[in-house]
């Protein structure tokens, strides 16, 4: 239509003839798919009109000019603020209280349009009070109404976390799993969409739907033959397991291996996604899921991703991570089968040729990271790709250089891989020139917890080759900030930092006496007290790799005899493939059988010795100058032997 069309029947709304302005409104509403219509529309100012008309006693008029509203509203975020600068969302919200369903259906529409990516308008819609009456239709005997409302929801409450809250306390999770579990497909798809949203990101929101076994019928509509089916479901289905490991552990066992597999296998991107983020929760930190999953032929489906040519980045980077998760265990230990399994399908040269060739910095480091991951602490392995692979640390040296600061953290975790226990991997590594330490003060001095973890377990690993500074003075330095994060008040910087002393613990002498030197023993102890599951078992399988050290088996003792309940919570958390010292069990469970009273003044007599004591040993044995501290020791063996008889 000419562009004259569209002016005169904007003026034809403005006269005030109601017949005319509805044919005029259903003329205009043909026309609003249209990109040049709607951008004449704005030319000729006709949303103040469209927004009056709202307001008028003709309910012909009301659904036309919601369409219209609507379609202006999808095609551009601009035309969204304009019509809400203008007052239309109120007049919106206000015709959800038709009583005529064709009104209604469009209403809806429309203020889902007006929601879509625009945060202003989902909190005006809020604010005027839309949420309880689509809540409403929800409970309502019409398929079509529930759906709309589903949809008209799910854009309400998209990254919007005020809106998430007032929609579940206006009662709608038990309607939206009641539509879920309705026989009609486009209802459940719709209803799926709506639990994604409301749920996303929002653990106390999940709890919720898990409790009205919301997972179960997401998990019922992601089998279905019908692929948007199946891939809202799984979505949906992924977006209840929230960020915690162990909701996403249950999620995962609850979709199982056969499941899995088939959305790896599947074409759908949002499918193989979610399969990967399954494998890595299901497989990390659990040798017995790494085993099965390989038994189950799991690691095929996803080499054939990675070598695909159509994966997408965030899908290719999930691979990436599920391949490196199924050959790392608790406290950095290695998989031997699943990494065997995974290089016997060649997923070496495909690694291999991405980090030489990938446009992306971010899959090129944690290609490195996968590559260490698949050969740590496998010397058989590591033999045979030294001999045939054609590698270098160039590519990571590379990227230590970065400006994103992220990728240049994540380049030295990579490094610190391929060195974990490796001495002849550090050595090569020192030829390369070594790493600067400077590389590492950004990080070891920023506010950000958990990148300071991660330098400071990198410190100690790469002691040896990192340049500028002495193994001691680095190995002291990262020891003392990740003993100092165990006090954060941040759940998340616990977990990492405890995790990461459990795999220190067990790396090279000296390493474990300083830690307890330190007072980790203690800060890891009270810990296991804490409210929050992933913190208790992340302390207790610290402690637990820190028994096979006599001075820390000597302090958990006393902690464990004092205060029984600190040895139950320690065994209870323990992860499945975490150690923990036999001799220490065993001995506990003697003294506790012959009843031995606890060591309250012992440990006050002894103690300060005892941590002096791992100290000077540690640095008699990390130092070339021992002659000043050997009669340091020998003074201090002699204070003992006092206190002892003392006691």
């Amino acid at each position: 239509m000419e562009a004259g069309g569209v002016a005169a029947l904007v003026e034809i709304l403005c006269n005030g003839r109601p017949t005319l302005q509805c044919v005029a409104a259903a003329v205009v509403c043909h026309m609003t798919e249209n990109v040049a219509v709607c951008e004449e529309l704005m030319r000729h100012s006709a949303v103040p009109v469209l927004i009056q008309l709202l307001s008028s006693q003709q309910p012909e008029l009301h659904s036309r000019c919601a369409v219209i509203l609507a379609d202006l509203a999808s095609h551009s975020g601009q035309y969204q603020t304009h019509i809400a600068d203008l007052g239309g969302v109120a007049p919106v919200v206000q015709l959800l209280n038709s009583e005529l369903q064709d009104v209604l259906l469009n209403v809806m529409r429309c203020v889902r349009a007006l929601c879509i990516g625009c945060p202003a308008n989902q909190t005006a819609v809020a604010l005027t009070g839309g949420i309880p009456q689509l809540v409403e239709f929800l409970t309502m005997n019409s398929e079509v109404l529930q759906e709309e409302a589903c949809l008209a929801l799910a854009e309400l409450a998209r990254d919007h976390r005020e809106n998430q809250e007032l929609i579940c306390g206006a009662g709608a999770i038990s309607p939206l799993v009641q539509v879920l579990r309705a026989r009609k497909m486009s209802a459940q798809i719709k209803a799926a969409s709506a639990i994604e949203a409301i749920a996303h990101q929002n653990p106390a929101i999940q709890e919720l739907f898990l409790k009205k076994s919301a997972a179960k019928y997401l998990l019922r509509v992601s089998k279905v033959f019908y692929q948007q089916a199946r891939e809202q479901g799984a979505t949906a289905l992924w977006a209840l397991a929230g960020h915690t490991l162990r909701q996403q552990k249950h999620m995962a066992k609850l979709m199982g291996y056969h499941f899995i597999l088939n959305m790896l296998l599947s074409t759908s991107d949002k499918m193989q996604y979610v399969g990967c983020q399954a494998v890595i929760a299901l497989c990390q930190d659990s040798c017995t899921h790494q085993k099965g999953f390989c038994k189950e032929n799991g690691v095929p489906p996803l080499v054939r991703l990675l070598r695909g040519s159509r994966t997408k980045e965030r899908t290719l980077l999930s691979v990436i991570s599920a391949l490196r998760t199924l050959c790392i265990g608790v406290a950095h230990t290695n998989n031997a089968k699943s990494q065997r399994v995974i290089y016997e399908e060649k997923a070496i040269p495909t690694l291999l040729e991405l980090l030489q060739g990938h446009e992306s910095l971010q899959v090129k480091v944690q290609v490195a990271q996968t590559l260490a991951g698949i050969l740590l602490g496998n010397q058989e392995l590591q033999k045979a790709f030294w001999e045939h692979e054609d590698f270098s640390y160039d590519v990571i040296v590379e990227l230590l250089q970065s400006q994103d600061t992220n990728i240049r953290l994540e380049a030295g975790q990579a490094l610190a891989l391929f060195a974990y226990k490796n001495p002849t991997q550090q050595t090569a590594i020192v030829r390369k020139g070594g790493v600067p330490v400077q590389a590492y003060e950004d990080f070891l001095n920023s506010v950000d917890e958990t990148k300071k973890a991660k330098a400071a377990f990198q410190i100690v690993v790469l002691a040896k080759v990192i340049t500028d500074s002495g193994k001691v003075t680095l190995t002291a330095r990262g020891i003392t900030v990740l003993v100092a994060l165990l006090q954060s008040e941040e759940p998340t910087t616990v977990v990492i930092t405890a995790q990461l002393l459990a795999s220190l613990a067990h790396t090279r002498a000296g390493i474990p006496d300083a830690i307890v030197a330190m007072g980790a023993i203690g800060y890891l102890t009270a810990h296991l007290h804490s409210e929050i599951e992933e913190v208790r078992s992340a302390c207790a399988s610290a402690l637990g790799y820190l028994t096979f050290n006599r001075h820390a088996h000597r302090l958990l003792m006393v902690e464990c005899r004092n205060t029984p309940l600190t040895y139950t919570l320690l065994k209870d958390h323990l992860a499945e493939d975490a150690k923990i010292c036999r001799k220490f069990t065993s001995e506990f469970r003697r003294q506790r059988a012959v009843g031995l009273p606890s060591l309250r003044y012992f440990t006050q007599a002894i103690t300060p010795h005892c941590l002096l004591g791992s100290v000077l040993l540690s640095a008699i044995r990390s130092s070339s100058d021992r002659t000043r501290l050997v009669p340091a020791l020998h003074r201090y063996s002699q204070r003992r032997k006092t206190a002892v008889s003392r006691v």
